[in-house]
């Protein structure tokens, strides 16, 4: 095997990762919690204070994740063959990769401060799917997301349980919390890394790739663990039921998808395909209502021990479908809603009818979507099906973030195997994910001209990454591929 050698990628990756750490001490998202030392202390704040310091950390950033994407492209022709890499080896780059991320600010995302004050009301014996976070003093000090102030939790309760109780540990110290969940996400990601492989074999995939396509993107890494995200636990938790239900253990695979389901309700989706993955190649109607009432009784009973023990009970199913109420106008279905809505108060009318009225119809048209997949005649491939009921409920939400893209290229790399061109499309969709967000997401003080800060950031990063794509000789070799089809050792001893 030629090219940079294992160890090389591990530290490139590591020190870039550093590089990000460190800019996010200027640029990621600061606790402003009156509780938080990090706020008194003098050595962050002039980080933030100073232009300079502001300056150097986004060049930090920028020149931080250009080259951990480098490093993960140049990674790629390792997991070409399974044999070329062990799984050991991956992890262990993906870990050196990601491990500085640990003491990072947020950045990507300050979503991990709402979890916090979900977390801070279920203390306070409030219901996060009956109120927004704005019910308690304090939450904007809290460095929430104006979003969340009015909207119920879209968060399952399980995960909602365990933010109460992080946020109990941390006595409402900011960086505890953080910290704490930070490390639940890094237990996502591990969680991920593993049930990948897991499904990867299933699928007849090499499990390197699947890992190295889904889990060591820098656009993963830097939301889930940088962002500190709570989407690597769903995603782990699905795959381990599609693998599961692969496995013919219904029991097991319907447990899993109920976890899943307790951290992001949305996944419940998946059901009737865990259903189709039980069954025959070509099974009658009546088999598949048949087996879709037994995962449906499952599920039930796992969801209904989770909703006692919790005490939420079933107060995300109404949530899950009043999220209209925090309709983003970047989603196509929440510009949509916005501005028929504003229409119609022109007019005289009801805005907020107008939007929730907008909102249903595409939501009726997505479960629509995902029921005739589900009764599709192919279904050779339920984990494809899968994919794309999940892309059309993503894509007609009233709100899209850009880390459900993730969702989408998880579970589409998973399914089948993808072509070089859709493998370069994965690669350069990734990164410009990673730019936008990056500049959206930054975190500039009050006293500097917010968009001149983020307007640099933009033009700078977008240069680099040109740069690395265009110029970058190493990086080029790679892309300029194809390599060949992908290979899988069980999957050739199986056809043998």
């Amino acid at each position: 095997m030629t090219g940079e050698s294992l160890r090389s990628l591990g530290w490139q990756g590591f020190a870039a990762s550093v590089m990000i750490t460190v800019a996010s001490w200027g640029i990621g998202w600061f606790p402003r919690n009156q509780l938080s030392p990090i706020a008194r202390s003098g050595f962050f704040i002039e980080f933030r204070t100073e232009s300079s310091g502001v300056i150097t950390c986004i060049v930090l950033m920028a020149l931080g994740m250009v080259w951990l994407t480098r490093t993960w492209v140049v990674t790629r022709p390792r997991v070409q063959k399974s044999t070329d890499i062990t799984s050991g080896q991956l992890g262990k780059l993906i870990t050196m990769w990601s491990a500085p991320l640990m003491l990072s600010f947020p950045i990507l995302s300050r979503d991990v401060y709402s979890y916090l004050a979900q977390g801070r009301m279920l203390h306070a014996d409030k219901s996060p799917y009956a109120e927004g976070i704005s019910a308690l003093p304090g939450w904007f000090d809290g460095g929430s997301d104006g979003l969340w102030a009015q909207s119920p939790s879209p968060y399952g309760p399980f995960f909602l349980v365990l933010a109460r109780i992080i946020f109990f540990a941390s006595n409402g110290i900011p960086e505890i919390g953080v910290g704490l969940l930070r490390i639940v996400a890094a237990l996502g990601v591990l969680g991920c890394y593993h049930f990948t492989a897991k499904l990867a074999k299933k699928m007849g995939q090499n499990p390197n790739w699947a890992n190295w396509a889904i889990v060591g993107n820098p656009l993963f890494l830097l939301t889930m663990i940088g962002g500190v995200h709570n989407d690597a636990l769903m995603i782990a938790g699905v795959f381990s039921a599609l693998a599961y239900a692969y496995d013919r253990r219904p029991v097991a695979s319907t447990m899993a998808l109920a976890m899943a389901v307790s951290v992001k309700p949305i996944v419940l989706l998946a059901l009737p395909f865990i259903g189709l993955i039980l069954l025959n190649k070509n099974p009658s109607k009546r088999a598949r209502w048949m087996v879709w009432a037994k995962v449906s009784v499952l599920s039930l009973i796992w969801l209904t021990i989770i909703g006692a023990v919790t005490n939420l009970w079933f107060g995300w199913i109404p949530a899950m479908f009043s999220a209209g109420d925090a309709a983003f106008p970047y989603a196509p279905v929440g510009l949509v809603g916005w501005s028929l809505s504003k229409l119609a108060g022109l007019l005289g009318g009801n805005a907020l009818l107008v939007n929730s009225i907008v909102v249903q119809l595409f939501q009726l048209f997505a479960l629509a979507i995902v029921a005739r997949l589900a009764l599709a005649k192919n279904i050779s491939n339920p984990v494809r099906l899968t994919a794309w009921s999940l892309s059309a409920v993503v894509l007609l939400a009233p709100i899209i973030q850009p880390w459900y893209i993730l969702w989408l290229m998880a579970f589409f790399a998973i399914s089948h195997r993808v072509s070089w061109t859709s493998e370069k499309l994965m690669i350069y969709a990734s990164s410009l994910i990673l730019v936008a967000v990056f500049v959206d997401q930054l975190s500039i003080e009050q006293w500097h001209t917010a968009w001149t800060m983020k307007t640099f950031a933009g033009v700078l990063t977008v240069l680099l990454f040109v740069g690395l794509f265009r110029f970058d000789s190493t990086t080029r070799r790679v892309l300029d591929g194809p390599f060949g089809p992908l290979d899988s050792a069980e999957h050739r001893n199986k056809k043998s």
